[in-house]
């Protein structure tokens, strides 16, 4: 027993110091690894890293305090993002063509002198029902409209509808359906306009508004007409089918007056002749019916001759042709004073002035008529 204990005892010690050896190195490789763990941690807190997907060196914009604010198409404000793009160099953004700016150079929209006077007609119809106090309106379509948009490629792009209201309660207001990319639109629609009793239609006028459809600014009023009521005998037919020529917008002027003026030395007179007027405004209650009256005054305003045209009825474009021969002797040229008003007849209330034109001899028109005996001179004339 002795003798084998004394052989297993070198097994034991050897095997002990290979415990030793391999625990030591355990907590070398501990140390060791604890060590680098507190030198990345520290070079960690000191330095930081770039994102891989910057160069070096580049500097990066985290916060805007005063973002810049650019205006959209759409008219939204738009906010540059406080983190600027890690392949942008410049903290300005990239400037925004609005599509309405596109647009603007493939077309051209006219100004209102660019328009013509004839911008088109309406057609329409109309039938009236006295039992149930109801005007059946129907537009049936408009004609030759003018184009208030031009395309460089010849594309139509007027949309337009029509707005009607009855004058002049202008409780009645209605519009058709938008028709797009046509001067020739057909509606085929029909409103009934309720409480029209028999004595309201010999005073009720129909106000129509051709409009240009944009959406992407104000529409715009292409043509205007109004047709009186009273010019159709409604009470004894139905169905009567009209039409109304558009003339231009109205507008915040007075309009025109065209006069010819012929003086005759021989026979101490001044002959003018109303020709006609144009662009006259609808005020605020929508009636027209407008009239020309002539006045030959002193220099000091004292009235020696009156004339007047007739009436015109809801007609903002009146022709006259109506002829008057003033007496005008030769020693009253220097101050005598033409005085013409465009005035609108109102049976309820006082007649309103619509505008009026002073012709004096310092008037290029007045001179020209002198500097030609016998000879008939015409022009236009603004209202103010």
């Amino acid at each position: 027993m002795p003798a084998l204990d004394r052989a297993t005892a070198p097994v034991q010690q050897h095997q002990w110091v290979w415990a030793g050896v391999l625990s030591a190195a355990g907590l070398m490789t501990i140390v060791l690894v604890a060590g680098l763990l507190l030198m990345k941690r520290r070079r960690s807190s000191q330095h930081t890293y770039p994102s891989l997907l910057l160069p070096p060196k580049q500097a990066v914009a985290v916060k805007n305090v005063n973002p810049k604010v650019v205006q959209s198409a759409a008219g939204l404000r738009q906010v540059i993002s406080p983190v600027q793009s890690p392949l942008s160099t410049d903290s300005t953004p990239s400037p925004i063509t609005p599509f309405h700016s596109l647009l603007e150079e493939r077309t051209r929209k006219l100004s209102p002198g660019e328009l013509p006077e004839h911008r088109g007609k309406i057609d329409f119809e109309l039938a009236y029902d006295p039992c149930s106090y109801s005007l059946q309106v129907t537009v049936v379509g408009c004609a030759d409209l003018c184009e208030v948009e031009l395309s460089r490629d010849g594309q139509c792009l007027l949309d337009p509808y029509v707005k009607i209201q009855l004058l002049p309660d202008k409780e009645h207001r209605v519009k058709t359906r938008i028709v797009r990319s046509t001067t020739n639109p057909i509606y085929e629609e029909q409103f009934t306009l309720y409480g029209v009793g028999p004595e309201q239609i010999n005073n009720a006028a129909l106000y129509f508004q051709v409009v240009a459809f944009d959406r992407y600014s104000r529409d715009t009023v292409i043509g205007e007409g109004v047709y009186r009521l009273e010019d159709s005998d409604l009470t004894n037919q139905n169905n009567v089918k009209l039409s109304v020529d558009l003339r231009g917008e109205v507008g915040s002027e007075s309009g025109e007056v065209l006069v010819s003026l012929t003086y005759q030395p021989a026979f101490n007179n001044l002959t003018a002749v109303i020709l006609k007027a144009r662009a006259l405004p609808i005020r605020a209650n929508h009636h027209i019916d407008p009239y020309v009256k002539l006045y030959l005054r002193k220099e000091n305003g004292e009235r020696l001759v009156k004339k007047k045209t007739h009436v015109k009825r809801g007609n903002q474009h009146p022709v006259y042709n109506e002829s008057f021969v003033l007496e005008l002797p030769e020693d009253k040229l220097d101050t005598a004073l033409i005085d013409l008003q465009v005035v609108n007849h109102d049976r309820n209330n006082r007649n309103d002035v619509i505008g009026r034109a002073l012709l004096n001899r310092d008037d290029p028109h007045v001179q020209e008529v002198l500097a030609n005996p016998g000879r008939q001179v015409s022009k236009w004339h603004h209202l103010e």
